[in-house]
C-alpha cells in the first residue's frame, strides 16, 4: 500500500536515476555474497519506497533487497507505519530523539546495542544492502529556503566503517548516495518530539544518485594531512569527505523534485526511470 501511495505522487517524466551502471554493480556485489552500505541523506517519510520504485524496471528486484536503518517512529507513528510495512527494517533511536523522554534513555540505548549486534550478524551472513542516513533525520530547508543534505554525524559513519571491517564480516562496500525526494512529502520545518506531525504531499519528480566505493584506508584522499592517531579528527575527516561526496551527487538531481518545475533534460550519466506496473495511474 505504501509503495503504491508514494508511486502515485512521483512524476516519472521528471524523475532521474543517475549512474545505472553503479546500481548494476551493487546488484553484482550482492550476488557474490558481498555487502553494500549506502550512506545517504534522508528527505521524506516515504524514502524507503524510492529505490524500489525508481530501479524496478532497470534493475528488477534490487529495491526489495534493501534493509533500512530507521528511527523507531516508523513503527510507532500510525501514519508513518504504512510506508515501512513490508520493508526490511532495523530500528534505532537517533540522537535527536533519544532524550525526548529521559526515563527511557537507558532502554533505548540497549535497543541500539541489540540492533548493532543484529546488523553485524547480517553482515557476517553477507549479501546485505543496507541504507542508513548518518544525519540521524530528514533534511530541512535553511532560513533562506535553500535545501541541501543535512550534516552527517561522524560517529554514525565511523560505526558503519568499523562494522564493515569486523572479523568474519563478508567484504563490505561503502557508497555515498543522494536522494532528491523532499517535496513529495516534506517534513516539518523543525524537529518535533511529539508524534502526529502535519503531512503535506506533492506530485513531482524524484531523483537518486549513487557514488563509487569509498576508500576508507589510511592512504585515501580524505586521510591526507589528518592526524590519524586522533580518533575524533580521523572520524571527522572521513565524515566530511563522505558528506561532500553526497552533496556533489545531490546537486544534479535537486531540481527534478521542485513541484511545478519544468521537465529538465536528463543529466549526463542518468536515465529516466519507467513507472512500475504496480502504480495504478
Amino acid at each position: 500500500m505504501g509503495q503504491q501511495y508514494i508511486g502515485c505522487m512521483i512524476d516519472f517524466n521528471r524523475s532521474v536515476l543517475m549512474y545505472p551502471e553503479r546500481w548494476a554493480k551493487i546488484k553484482a556485489d550482492l550476488d557474490k555474497g558481498e555487502n553494500v552500505i549506502l550512506l545517504t541523506n534522508h528527505q521524506s517519510e516515504g524514502d524507503a519506497a524510492f529505490i524500489p520504485l525508481l530501479t524496478e524496471n532497470s534493475h528488477p528486484g534490487l529495491g526489495e533487497q534493501v534493509t533500512y536503518i530507521a528511527g523507531d517512529r516508523v513503527v510507532s507513528d500510525k501514519l508513518c507505519k504504512p510506508f515501512s510495512m513490508g520493508r526490511n527494517l532495523l530500528c534505532v533511536h537517533s540522537k535527536k530523539h533519544i532524550m525526548d523522554d529521559p526515563s527511557t534513555r537507558s532502554e533505548k540505548m540497549r535497543d541500539n546495542v541489540r540492533t548493532l549486534k543484529e546488523m553485524e550478524a547480517l553482515l557476517r551472513k553477507g549479501g546485505m544492502l543496507i541504507w542508513i542516513a548518518p544525519s540521524g533525520g530528514r533534511d530541512r530547508r535553511s532560513p533562506d529556503g535553500t535545501l541541501m543534505p543535512a550534516n552527517f554525524d561522524p560517529a554514525a559513519v565511523e560505526m558503519m566503517v568499523r562494522l564493515g571491517k569486523k572479523k568474519g564480516v563478508k567484504p563490505t562496500h561503502l557508497l555515498p548516495m543522494a536522494m532528491s525526494t523532499y517535496d513529495i512529502m516534506p517534513p516539518p520545518e523543525t524537529t518535533q518530539k511529539d508524534l502526529g506531525e502535519e503531512r503535506i504531499v506533492n506530485y513531482t519528480g524524484a531523483g537518486l544518485s549513487v557514488g563509487e566505493d569509498i576508500d576508507v584506508s589510511e592512504n585515501a584522499p580524505w586521510a591526507q594531512g589528518v592526524d590519524l592517531g586522533n580518533r575524533q579528527a580521523s572520524a571527522q575527516a572521513l565524515c566530511d569527505y563522505v558528506y561532500s561526496q553526497v552533496c556533489e551527487l545531490y546537486k544534479p538531481i535537486a531540481s527534478c523534485n521542485v513541484p511545478g518545475g519544468p521537465v529538465d533534460p536528463v543529466p549526463a550519466n542518468g536515465i529516466r526511470p519507467k513507472k512500475p506496473s504496480i502504480i495504478p495511474y
